[in-house]
């Protein structure tokens, strides 16, 4: 590896001589101008990286692609390249792109690894991110990364908390194969392998209950990733947007768990006015106690936070925590959907796929963004009750701040129900666009006459699948659905923009399914 050896002073130099500039104006080799002839096992970002900026051919070792020396030091460090998006709420800040990809995972030998020693810590001890900002709003061509702008560089190295998360994670995948091989003893020979393949596709998918900051890529052979929440939880450190920490040490799902239970004991039965004195919150006015947002203050205060919301913690966005508040009706029963994330339908609609092999197939669900949101989070129910009956909207929010804290629940969304019911969601969507069964229906009331808005317009909704279709299902969401707000279109029709949902019933089945933390 002498001709991948660099000092680090030097190094930073020459990697601030490239901030802001674009890939094209990166490319010295022009690699743009040939881009179907290039090798692109890490994407023509990647390769302009390592042959226009590092200087060095395409490489397929498995060994850490960099040395960096740093006085008497030489250590290997291994290059990614990394493609950030923008996320507006709650705070203008860069996000993950997608998963980072480390290493494959050695099904037949893992085994046989220890986590100092192996080629997963040896990829993840040391790293040089390069970040580039994928400013386009849908897939592009690999030649049309010409225009996205290199916006940082970090030098990365895992706090010695998130190594023991890591290492916990590499061991319960490393348990799994261990399992797996004990079950087929004899000649590691071609059937053997067949048999190894067959119970590991069969199986993986138990690893998901007890990963924190690693998936397994879908294909196989399979890849160690680092999980999309997590690689942002990377980026916002680096890029300054500061996510609050909690206090106290938290080494995995469980032991939020251990959190949880602790404040159920300590606080449940009380009211949300009794709970924002116990924490001192700061209320104005009593009408204060009917705002939405107040149970997310209650719940950061708890756990010992300040932040306003939850998506604002660290400890969350690491894990792949989405907290939600949930409101019982005193009879049990929930009405309100929830929400959960907006709709990209460039991504939605991609036909093909680069693998890391540099393969280029056709997309699976597996590969999209739907798949991963469902796969990647859990959601951390905060459950409240109401103290009395309420048959109006309007008298359920006036009564808000009566409403009794329960306790916590964990959503875990099972392989059955993310390959059923998300999927049908996916496939269907993809369907109406991709074969132009998309049209804008007019909504009628459930007497059947048309609904018009205060404006007079009347009110029109694409047919994507619908609550009353599945128990995911696509929704707008803006200030009302008058033509101004139809900020989104989708072959010709304007929309409010869309966003995926989960029936409040279905919800409501998940957690009567869950046992209390």
């Amino acid at each position: 590896m002498a001709e991948h050896i660099y000092e680090k002073e030097a190094l930073i130099n020459r990697l601030e001589s490239y901030l802001g500039k674009t890939f094209e104006m990166i490319d010295n080799k022009g690699m743009f101008e040939h881009v179907q002839d290039i090798n692109l096992q890490k994407g023509i970002a990647g390769a302009v990286v390592e042959q226009c900026i590092f200087e060095y051919p395409h490489d397929s070792r498995q060994e850490a692609d960099l040395i960096i020396v740093e006085g008497d030091k030489y250590i290997k460090t291994e290059l990614k390249t990394t493609g950030l998006l923008i996320q507006k709420a709650p705070k203008k800040h860069y996000i993950a792109k997608e998963p980072m990809s480390i290493t494959a995972v050695g099904v037949y030998n893992l085994a046989e690894q220890e986590f100092e020693t192996s080629h997963f810590w040896e990829k993840l001890e040391h790293m040089l991110i390069i970040y580039y900002h994928y400013s386009a709003k849908h897939a592009v061509s690999a030649y049309d990364y010409k225009d996205f702008q290199m916006v940082g560089y970090e030098f990365h190295e895992f706090s010695n908390e998130d190594i023991e998360i890591l290492k916990n994670d590499w061991e319960n995948v490393r348990s799994l194969c261990k399992e797996i091989i004990s079950h087929h003893p004899g000649e590691k020979n071609k059937e053997w392998k067949a048999a190894v393949k067959k119970e590991y596709i069969d199986v993986h998918t138990q690893l998901r209950r007890v990963l924190s900051y690693i998936d397994l890529a879908p294909k196989f052979p399979p890849r160690f990733r680092l999980k999309k929440p997590m690689v942002s939880s990377i980026i916002a450190k680096h890029f300054g947007y500061d996510l609050e920490q909690l206090p106290g040490k938290y080494m995995s799902v469980s032991d939020i768990d251990a959190k949880c239970k602790e404040l159920t004991d300590k606080y449940a039965g009380k009211s949300i006015r009794q709970l924002s004195r116990t924490l001192g919150l700061e209320v104005k006015e009593e009408k204060d106690l009917e705002q939405k947002g107040i149970a997310e203050k209650i719940v950061v205060s708890m756990f010992g936070g300040k932040a306003k919301k939850l998506n604002q913690i660290a400890l969350f966005e690491k894990f792949g925590l989405i907290g939600k508040t949930i409101t019982f009706t005193s009879n049990g029963g929930r009405t309100e959907d929830m929400k959960l994330y907006h709709v990209d339908f460039e991504e939605m609609l991609r036909d093909t796929i680069i693998d890391d092999n540099g393969d280029k197939r056709q997309i699976m669900f597996e590969d999209s963004d739907m798949y991963g949101y469902f796969a990647d989070h859990e959601l951390l129910c905060i459950i409240f009750k109401e103290s009395t009956p309420n048959d109006t909207k309007k008298d359920s929010s006036k009564l808000l701040a009566s409403n009794i804290f329960v306790g916590f629940k964990r959503i875990v969304f099972s392989e059955e129900f993310i390959n059923t019911t998300v999927k049908k969601l996916w496939e269907d969507t993809r369907d109406k666009i991709k074969n132009h069964k998309l049209i804008d229906v007019v909504q009628k009331s459930k007497n059947g006459s048309i609904v018009f808005l205060k404006n007079g317009e009347i009110s029109t909704a694409p047919n994507f699948l619908k609550g009353s279709d599945n128990d995911v299902f696509l929704r707008g969401s803006g200030q009302d659905s008058a033509l101004v707000h139809k900020t989104e279109c989708v072959n010709g029709i304007c929309m409010l923009p869309q966003y995926v949902w989960i029936k409040g019933l279905a919800v409501v089945n998940e957690l009567n399914q869950t046992p209390e933390i």
